[in-house]
């Protein structure tokens, strides 16, 4: 059975950690968000033949790696999430992310996961999880 959270205070200190992290990412600010995280960084995903594939990144290759996957993101776009979080403990919670993102009249809809950890009473994102990214990481893999 997971942490029961009794205050309303540590779900709102979960939402205003991502609210503070969607600044940096609306900006395309990757330093930003990196400043949000504590490295390495574990990155879990699945290829296009529905094998599971992780890494564990530097700061230097989230960096490379969301510069790269930021390239062009359209001026217009458009995102809303609903994040529910889900603490194992006081300090330690797994966030699902259901997300719409809209480009012009284009919606796309998805899910993916962060575990974040408090550090010096501060969240920090540790794990991120979306589905899809595995050919492309393994392509571009150092």
């Amino acid at each position: 059975m997971s942490f029961q959270v009794s205050n309303l205070e540590q779900k709102q200190g979960i939402e205003s950690w991502f609210a503070a992290y969607d600044e940096p990412s609306k900006r395309s600010d990757v330093e930003g968000m990196a400043n949000m995280a504590v490295f390495p960084v574990h990155v879990v995903t699945e290829d296009s033949e529905g094998n599971g594939y992780t890494e564990n990144w530097t700061r230097e290759r989230f960096v490379q790696t969301m510069t790269e996957a930021m390239k062009g993101t359209p001026k217009d776009m458009q995102m809303k999430a609903v994040r529910t979080p889900f603490f194992l403990t006081k300090d330690l919670a797994v966030v699902i992310t259901d997300a719409t993102i809209m480009i012009g009249a284009q919606e796309q809809v998805l899910r993916y996961a962060d575990i974040l950890v408090k550090i010096g009473g501060n969240w920090k994102f540790q794990t991120m999880a979306q589905g899809g990214w595995g050919d492309m990481l393994k392509a571009k893999k150092p």
